[in-house]
């Protein structure tokens, strides 16, 4: 893409790419989240486009357009309860939240409010400190289908993880009514009972960790039928323990919300309660304030891709990762990896390219005409999945929004939990080496195929569930791809060491499973990838306080093997290895 193209990014100073803006795309700006400045003095700004996604944009980028409604400012004001406001974690291991997460009632104008008077509501739906269920204003964390956009309160929608475009709702109480609507959906299709709506929930995922935290919440059993109509009480509970998992600690709804937000599905409408909600002093919040702005039209000539400024080396890595070359993050840092991409793309397309060892003439942009026009034109490259397990894994995690390595000289690391190396889902019963480590990689052909599988664990033993390192409980770590582990030493022995931030969860309780009431993130966990010290597949003893560990000895040096052999640790020996954590019911066929 040109220059006139811009790319969106997570944060301000090189984070995860979300998706390029092209010229003259009308956007709006979120005034309240201030200004960000990067490592090279660019000043970035948060926007939001019509179709609801958001991210960081440089400020010089932006022309702006008349307030379209007239006047200088829509700032509005909002009273808030300072006990329930500020006491609070975020949703990925704690940090004290104020008013965005949960404001009071509405006084002033602004996009978000709480339709029942001295309720809760979210008024920043991108603070990532705050649960995405509750900053959302979107108890269930619903996703933007076509009849969601068309309820009322539907503002936006938020890529709030890979894959997953979450409805952001102006009120609370709209996103209670859209959950409402979708369970009727699913009655009308014959799922009523409790561990049908959440399968059905998940979309064929294997949730019976989300059954069995409903079912333990609410008391009901598995086969109970969840009325939506003739007395709320029992909707009124399960509503609480889904929404409770959703957000990863209770909702800050309260109940009149919750029921106002029911009547609203079923079309009762009537003026909402006010509520005295007793929540201690009052404090006051300033709104985001909301302008138009667009993106300016590309100048005559466009601008390519150039390696002398750190635009243009996002530019450059953006179209790299897109096709299958690099791993994401677009960071603006023209390393060893970066060049490999490079090199490796205009190798691979007869073109002959001479890439510095050490740091570049900034006077020089080593993108020619004939390279910026195979980078222009390049689609990625091929990735055909089968119905083998490699085909299974792929199609998951291209469901998942996870990034795959695509060229040959690359591999891809997966664990699978639950599935033992008869690549049969298992019963993933604690303390056992019943989880698979695998390394596949895609061919010429777009073919991805298996280079090694091994039996393995991703979850803590007994060993240290019932002696945790930690006085929080022993760690789980959360499924997900993260770019997180660099080559090192485990005790003594060659592994992966992790340096970059990890999701997981906390078992104070010694449940042996994700207590999704206690999430943690961090990079210092020591979630290390290594062996099992050749034990008993059906005793970890105390080989993993949470690891990712292979169980055999012969086992681990054939993966370590392979994933030195990649092309990006050849080029740097501190590459960062990317790692997925899929359980088994994500690997299912489909027609």
């Amino acid at each position: 893409m040109g220059r006139s193209d811009i790319d969106v990014l997570g944060d301000p100073d090189g984070g995860d790419k979300i998706f390029a803006l092209p010229a003259g795309t009308a956007v709006t700006i979120i005034v309240d989240a201030g200004e960000a400045v990067d490592g090279d003095g660019v000043t970035f700004v948060e926007i939001l486009t019509g179709d609801g996604l958001a991210g960081w944009v440089p400020r010089a980028a932006l022309v702006l357009a008349p307030d379209p409604l007239g006047g200088s400012s829509s700032t509005g004001t909002n009273t808030t309860g300072g006990a329930a406001g500020g006491a609070t974690g975020g949703g990925t291991g704690g940090g004290q939240t104020g008013g965005a997460q949960t404001g009071g009632t509405q006084t002033g104008a602004g996009p978000f409010r709480a339709l029942v008077a001295g309720g809760s509501f979210s008024s920043d739906p991108y603070d990532r400190k705050v649960p995405v269920a509750i900053r959302c204003n979107n108890a269930g964390a619903i996703n933007a289908s076509d009849w969601i956009k068309a309820l009322p309160g539907y503002i936006a929608r938020a890529e709030t993880t890979p894959g997953n475009k979450t409805a952001i709702f102006s009120a609370p109480e709209y996103g209670v009514a859209a959950w409402w609507l979708l369970l009727q959906r699913y009655a009308g299709k014959g799922v009523t009972t409790l561990q049908d709506i959440i399968d059905t929930y998940g979309g064929g995922q294997n949730y019976s960790e989300y059954v069995g935290f409903v079912a333990k919440k609410t008391g009901f059993a598995l086969t109970k039928p969840i009325p939506l109509k003739g007395g709320d009480a029992d909707l009124l509970a399960f509503a609480k323990a889904m929404f409770h998992y959703e957000a990863g600690r209770a909702t800050p709804l309260l109940d009149a919300q919750i029921l106002y937000g029911f009547a609203l599905g079923r079309g009762e409408t009537g003026a909402p309660p006010a509520v005295a909600t007793g929540r201690g002093c009052e404090k006051t919040e300033t709104q985001p304030v909301w302008t138009e702005i667009v993106v300016p039209p590309p100048a005559p000539t466009g601008t390519l891709p150039d390696t002398r400024s750190m635009d243009g080396v996002k530019a450059l890595q953006a179209i790299l990762i897109r096709l299958g070359y690099l791993d994401p993050p677009a960071d603006g840092a023209f390393g060893r990896v970066s060049r490999w991409a490079l090199r490796t793309f205009a190798a691979d397309r007869g073109l002959s390219l001479t890439l510095p060892g050490g740091d570049l003439d900034p006077s020089t942009n080593l993108i020619d005409a004939p390279l910026a026009a195979a980078l222009a034109a390049a689609q990625p490259l091929p990735l055909v999945p089968g119905t083998d397990l490699a085909g299974l894994i792929v199609k998951a995690m291209l469901k998942s929004g996870y990034w795959i390595a695509r060229h040959p000289s690359c591999v891809n690391i997966v664990y699978v939990e639950g599935m033992g190396l008869d690549e049969k889902p298992n019963d993933n019963r604690n303390n056992a080496f019943n989880d698979l480590r695998i390394v596949f990689r895609v061919g010429a052909d777009g073919v991805p195929r298996i280079e090694g599988k091994w039996d393995g664990t991703t979850e803590p033993g007994k060993h240290f569930t019932d002696e945790p390192m930690d006085p929080g409980g022993a760690f789980h770590i959360k499924f997900q791809q993260y770019k997180a582990w660099c080559h090192g030493t485990h005790h003594g022995h060659e592994a992966l060491v992790q340096v970059g931030d990890i999701e997981g969860y906390r078992d104070p309780h010694k449940t042996y499973k994700r207590d999704y009431t206690y999430p943690v993130h961090g990079s210092g966990f020591g979630v290390n990838q290594h062996w099992g010290y050749d034990l008993p597949v059906n005793d970890l003893k105390n080989s993993s306080a949470g690891c990712l560990v292979g169980r055999t000895t012969a086992g681990h040096r054939a993966f370590m093997a392979l994933v030195k052999a990649d092309a990006r640790f050849v080029a740097s020996p501190t590459y960062r290895f990317m790692t997925a954590i899929m359980p088994a019911g994500d690997l299912k066929p489909t027609s």
